[in-house]
């Protein structure tokens, strides 16, 4: 390879950060860093059609995207990893996991990978039917859906946050992502909203004890047409983004990675000594993960069937 311009998702995560900044070359390419959306609320043309380099994609649209024909192959390199039991969260009167059944369970979207793990969760984990529980959702689904029984409807008032729809009586639970600082906040002090499970964090770590899933969210995808083209290209990506983590590692333990938590180095060796490392890269070290989540998008109706290994990963990184 020889003068290879790739485009890559701008990548703001701690352990993606050096990658993006340089320090882990890749000879022969030059990154050229572009925003991009890594959810899929409609056609993306670059992404269906293979016209773009690197990308950062939520994992609930990798699968649905390549059963669908998308010019896409995955990379495992699970950018972003957040553990599905802090964002279930509940009004008043439910108590319990099975509460939940017949309720109105509020989303952002329906097929992200946290919607897809937490639902998956509920019903193997909990015995919860999770066919009875009615969606409403912010966001129209682009991606074909096999489940034609899940009632699912878009929510009245669209401009509506998922915090006031739940203060509102408009849906009795949500499951979503808190990245909204208000929803954060009514949670943590206001009183009126409550997470279904209190004590997440140990909920996280049973489910990782007992199955090894710190449920990834987000994953890089290569251009097929450019894996086609330069086959060697994904192993090297691989192993840079490999490195890439090695080095924020290093920068957050030797207080250089820019956060200003106070013993921010301390908390990371405490959880590393109960937890280990739990952001790991490579095909078989989450073959497990990714076998759950295959088996939760076929019983949630996001694919038709289980993917092959060679489906998903672009051939250069089978081995990792």
């Amino acid at each position: 390879m020889a003068d290879l311009e790739l485009a890559v998702s701008l990548m703001p995560y701690d352990i993606t950060r050096p990658f993006m900044d340089g320090r882990t070359p890749i000879d022969g390419v030059k990154l050229r860093p572009v925003q991009t959306m890594s959810m899929v609320f409609g056609d993306l043309p670059a992404l269906r059609t293979g016209d773009f380099g690197l990308w950062d994609l939520n994992l609930g649209y990798l699968l649905p995207a390549i059963e669908a024909g998308w010019e896409l192959v995955a990379l495992p390199v699970f950018c972003k990893r957040k553990a599905a039991y802090q964002f279930i969260i509940c009004g008043e009167g439910i108590t319990s996991p099975k509460d939940l059944e017949g309720k109105r369970i509020g989303s952002g979207s329906y097929r992200t990978a946290l919607t897809v793990f937490a639902r998956g969760l509920l019903q193997h984990r909990h015995g919860v039917d999770i066919n009875s529980m009615r969606w409403v959702i912010w966001r129209d689904e682009f991606l074909p859906m096999h489940d034609t029984h899940t009632s699912i409807e878009k929510i009245a008032d669209p401009k509506k946050t998922v915090v006031q729809a739940l203060l509102d009586g408009d849906v009795d639970a949500l499951i979503t992502d808190i990245s909204d600082v208000d929803l954060f906040r009514e949670i943590e002090e206001g009183g009126r909203i409550h997470r279904l499970f209190p004590d997440y964090e140990e909920e996280d770590f049973r489910l990782y004890e007992e199955t090894g899933i710190f449920s990834p969210v987000h994953l890089v995808v290569m251009s097929k047409h450019l894996d086609r083209d330069h086959p060697e290209l994904a192993r090297k990506v691989y192993d840079a983004f490999v490195e890439s983590k090695r080095l924020a590692d290093w920068d957050m333990l030797s207080d250089r990675g820019g956060l200003t938590m106070p013993y921010l180095r301390e908390r990371i060796l405490e959880q590393r000594r109960k937890w280990g490392d739990v952001h790991q890269y490579g095909v078989k070290a989450n073959a497990r993960t990714m076998d759950v989540f295959q088996e939760y998008n076929v019983e949630q109706g996001m694919t038709a069937r289980k993917l092959a290994p060679e489906e998903i990963w672009a051939a250069g990184v089978l081995d990792t």
